[in-house]
């Protein structure tokens, strides 16, 4: 009976019982799971409004569009690619690490900027009527065309993001130090504190890195003759003036996995309270990688398939003690809320149906040996 009474509780009653179940946790933790559902209550509202303006340009789009072969060669493409950049900007960065799950905020060469860069190919290839997603179907050098916009938009988008994000976080390490001032002994000291650390504070600057140009992308590709700048270029402007691009930050599946990260694993056996440990938060992703090189998941909104993979990475962790049901609710919760969705519960379980069929045996993708020419892989083996 009160499993049943939970299906139909309201959001301000879940949020009573939240409170009451959670009074005997650590304020750190408490505070943690507001900031995290703050962020994801975001994210969400994002991914409705982008996933609006998809539909508003075609009531026909779906994974039908997309060619799955050329699909999965442009994405092991996009990663190449993506390596590289990160290799080269570790050579002129010597503090820079290779590593790609340490990279800074301030480099976009990773694996954020690939599953971007792979939204913009899909919802784009998926908005269009069917008469003319057919030609991305078959005509290949318009797809190495569009491939090589989308990655181009994908890196610049990322880096824009993650600029952002570091102001932000500059913004709020400068207010709570200018709160902590306040409290000092006197007010004149406080000013002269404030003062000093206004004037020696050197932000981060995260523009510093170069994205390549559109020159620059064709040529370390090594792209056909016939796809020139002004091809690219004019791409560009065909897709950012389409109804389905994104006119705010592109939401992807790491952003739910990343906004549920914190220094430990924990699992709430009473509530929808789920925190990431670093090894969880890298195994979802590396999952999220592996999913993304199928078209199986293309149509999942980013939500469902994070909820996916954050249960598969849970279900696989030595810190966690639970049967993968109670974990897909645990999570569920801790994305969608207190209501419960069949539909939703459906598609994540179809999710991880693929998730266990088609994520390779290899514990790390990204150490497989990287090709030093980077051609757009669609010409037939």
């Amino acid at each position: 009976r009160s499993a049943t009474l939970l299906l139909h509780i309201t959001s301000r009653e879940y949020e009573y019982f939240l409170r009451a179940t959670n009074a005997a946790l650590p304020s750190c933790l408490m505070n943690t799971m507001a900031a995290q559902r703050s962020m994801i209550d975001a994210l969400l509202e994002r991914e409705s409004r982008l996933s609006s303006s998809a539909r508003c340009d075609s009531s026909s789009g779906s994974s039908s569009h997309l060619n799955a072969v050329w699909r999965q060669k442009v994405i092991h493409w996009y990663f190449t690619v993506v390596v590289a950049l990160r290799r080269q900007h570790s050579a002129a960065v010597p503090e820079a690490t290779s590593s790609p799950s340490s990279i800074g905020c301030d480099n976009p060469f990773n694996r954020e900027s690939v599953h971007v860069s792979t939204s913009l190919l899909d919802n784009y290839l998926m908005s269009l009527p069917s008469e003319k997603a057919l030609r991305y179907k078959r005509d290949r050098p318009a797809y190495q065309l569009l491939a090589t916009t989308c990655l181009l938009l994908g890196l610049r988008l990322t880096q824009h993001e993650q600029s952002k994000e570091s102001k932000q976080q500059e913004a709020e390490e400068v207010e709570g130090q200018q709160c902590g001032l306040k409290r000092a002994k006197t007010h004149k000291m406080n000013m002269n504190q404030a003062t000093s650390a206004a004037s020696t504070s050197t932000p981060a600057d995260t523009t510093g890195v170069a994205i390549p140009n559109a020159v620059t992308l064709l040529r370390i590709s090594a792209a056909p003759r016939s796809i020139s700048e002004q091809h690219v270029l004019a791409m560009v402007r065909e897709m950012t003036s389409s109804r389905s691009f994104p006119h705010s930050k592109v939401v992807t599946a790491l952003d739910f996995i990343n906004a549920l990260g914190a220094t430990s694993t924990h699992v709430s056996e009473n509530s929808a309270s789920v925190t990431l440990g670093p090894a969880e938060v890298e195994e979802a992703s590396r999952l999220a990688d592996a999913m993304l090189r199928g078209t199986s998941l293309s149509s999942c909104s980013p939500s469902v398939v994070a909820c996916a993979v954050i249960t598969s990475a849970l279900a696989r962790s030595n810190s966690v003690d639970l049967d993968m049901a109670s974990l897909r609710q645990r999570v569920y919760h801790s994305i969608f809320g207190a209501e419960d969705d069949p539909d939703l519960y459906v598609a994540i379980r179809m999710a991880e149906s693929s998730i266990q069929v088609g994520v390779p045996s290899s514990r790390n993708i990204a150490r497989r040996v990287v090709p030093t020419t980077h051609l757009i892989p669609l010409e037939d083996e």
